[in-house]
């Protein structure tokens, strides 16, 4: 053969092998990612996890082109048997260091931590399988080798998150998907390594007299037939799911969890912990949760200690949507007020969360001379206010990204049937777009909603997209004219982002807004810049100045917490313009005045903030309630 061609030929063949390299690379560390992701942000949320997870992934996938023993062909002939061990060992590892590191209460040194103990090993041993070490020029080895994992990263990425939002994966655990791939990965190991290739004898073209001799009298040593190969990867498979898929199977609940399931043990403080749910959805992992009530002879006990008991939670990964009291804490004025009761008769009682009833002050503006009849919710969260103004005799809609969030609340918080056309389960921003079209069709009537709540607040942030001057004016666009919007944000009261939002909302919708907080006392103007806390903007298209009318018996309805954040509600205003004397300076950092799809910067101001609502959350939870999922 020419010198040429087979130069041409050598060049194709690695090109090839790179490819294919490459391509199960990429396969491979998007289902990894993928697990790994959701393993870790039902510990440590979205922000803490992925802070540093990309820096660990591209240093994992450098360090097999620069690891020490890469001349040792034989040690890289146990390669795949070493990725498999890892994608093995995977998911016990994801959970327990994950469980371990945040018990530091540290949203920075665990992650890190997590990141440099499992994910670094993992994806360098996955990385190993695609490096080739022979028969390639050391220029070309170096060029190629290093564009296939830093190529192939941004792809998996992208592919991971693709797999994420799809619901034929939801019932797929992370321990199925990472034990499959250790299986595949050994039995690619298997078929081309020295084990399987000693079992066929391939004789040469011209054998030796003795090399006849002794298959002649030896006949065990004669070339097996093929399905000798797959005889033996079959029995390896069999005996590795039978033997070890319990043992490396994670510890964490089967999704959908189909029985409730109570743990053995009470933590060391006493609490007792019951799942009820547990499912993975559009937005993650949805899991309702009671810390149980103790037994009466202890109940005393308990309520002395303040050791959390009685309550009903919802969360979403490692963001709470809301809980009710529930049994001895399960409390009504009167005798005469009927509590409300879950689907299966659970007496429930107020909401462990003040600014979802402080939400309900809307029904009180008396500035639009308008009796709400039609409400709207944008975030269901646990259902409180979309129950409570259903109870008052209003029209309720409401729009939900989450399938799962909206089931839990039918089924365990109490939210009754709104009716047919009532419940929109997609995403807010398309909806409000669509309606906000179909305004505009001459003859269309659509109805136009009294009250709107806005109430998006998860994992440590919100969907900036959901507060912006283009989606508030979609808003409007189905808000009467006279209708009040009630905006919750989390976070900080003097601060940027507050400004940001109140500029925006005024922006929108005419300037008449107003602002309160959830606390259950009076705040200092310090405790208003460093407390992290709920906000609730009020604010109208009419042009009247807002005004709450009192609290009367019958809004109450019945509820201890609505009599204390509804009657005391004008001690929790905020004076916004404190929150205005902040606005010179945020100009002269080139901030925006108002949020707009071309220049969002809330989610950059969430994320800096989503490591202290991580801390706090740890504070408010025991440990035992975030790592029970």
């Amino acid at each position: 053969m020419p010198e040429s061609l087979r130069s041409s030929g050598g060049s194709q063949g690695l090109l090839l092998k790179t490819f294919l390299n490459g391509l199960s690379l990429v396969v491979t560390l998007s289902l990894v990612l993928f697990t790994y992701e959701r393993a870790v942000i039902p510990i440590y949320a979205s922000v803490p996890t992925r802070l540093y997870l990309p820096h660990f992934a591209l240093l994992a996938l450098a360090i097999p082109h620069f690891q020490p023993f890469k001349h040792l062909r034989r040690l890289l002939q146990w390669k795949w048997f070493v990725a498999g061990l890892a994608l093995a060992l995977a998911p016990n590892a994801m959970y327990w260091v994950a469980i371990w590191t945040a018990r530091w209460k540290d949203p920075y040194l665990g992650p890190v931590v997590l990141h440099a103990v499992v994910l670094l090993p993992l994806v360098s041993a996955i990385a190993n399988c695609t490096v080739s070490h022979k028969d390639v020029p050391k220029p070309t080895l170096s060029i190629m080798n290093m564009a296939v994992p830093f190529a192939s990263y941004p792809i998996a990425t992208y592919l991971a998150g693709i797999l994420a939002s799809q619901p034929s994966l939801f019932d797929v655990s992370n321990s199925q998907i990472l034990l499959i791939l250790s299986d595949l990965t050994i039995n690619y190991g298997l078929v081309h390594t020295d084990f399987t290739r000693s079992l066929a004898v391939v004789p040469s073209s011209k054998p030796s007299k003795v090399q006849k001799k002794r298959v002649s009298s030896s006949p065990s040593l004669s070339m097996p037939p093929i399905w000798k190969k797959f005889a033996a990867l079959a029995c390896f498979n069999l005996f590795f799911f039978l033997s070890f898929y319990r043992i490396l199977h994670s510890p964490v609940l089967p999704d959908p969890l189909k029985l409730p399931l109570v743990l053995p043990k009470p933590t060391a403080d006493g609490v007792r912990i019951q799942i009820l749910s547990s499912v993975q959805s559009t937005t993650g992992l949805i899991v309702v949760g009671e810390a149980m009530t103790p037994p009466k002879k202890d109940l005393e006990a308990y309520e002395k200690s303040g050791a959390i008991h009685s309550v009903r939670y919802l969360r979403a990964a490692h963001s709470l949507l809301g809980g009710v009291w529930f049994g001895p804490r399960a409390m009504v004025m009167t005798e005469d007020d009927k509590p409300l009761r879950d689907s299966i008769g659970v007496v429930l009682g107020d909401s462990i969360y003040g600014t979802f009833v402080l939400q309900e002050a809307a029904r009180l503006v008396n500035s639009t001379h308008k009796a709400p009849e039609n409400a709207l919710i944008i975030g269901l969260g646990a259902g409180i206010a979309a129950t409570a103004f259903h109870r008052h005799n209003l029209n309720v809609s409401i729009i939900e990204i989450d399938p799962a969030v909206y089931n839990a609340a039918r089924k365990f918080f109490g939210l009754p049937d709104l009716g047919p056309n009532n419940v929109f389960l997609e995403d807010a921003r398309g909806w409000a777009a669509r309606k906000h079209d179909e305004s505009h069709k001459p003859g269309t009537e659509s109805t136009l909603y009294d009250i709107v709540v806005h109430d998006c607040f998860s994992g440590g942030g919100v969907p900036q997209q959901l507060f912006s001057v283009e989606f508030l004016e979609d808003l409007k666009s189905v808000m009467h004219p006279e209708g009040v919007i009630a905006v919750n944000f989390a976070g900080y009261v003097l601060s940027e982002a507050s400004r940001l939002i109140l500029r925006t909302l005024e922006k929108a919708f005419g300037g008449q807004c107003k602002a309160f907080f959830d606390a259950m006392t009076s705040l200092t103007e310090e405790q208003l810049r460093d407390d992290f806390m709920n906000i609730v903007f009020f604010c109208s298209p009419s042009p009247e100045p807002l005004t709450f009318r009192p609290a009367y018996i019958h809004d109450l309805l019945g509820s201890p917490l609505r009599r204390q954040m509804l009657g005391t509600l004008h001690s929790r205003e905020i004076d916004l313009s404190l929150l205005r004397e902040g606005d010179k300076q945020d100009k002269e950092k080139g901030l925006p005045d108002v949020i707009i799809d071309a220049n969002n910067p809330l989610g950059k101001m969430q994320e800096q903030k989503a490591h202290h609502h991580w801390e706090l959350m740890r504070e408010v939870l025991p440990d035992v309630i975030w790592e029970t999922y």
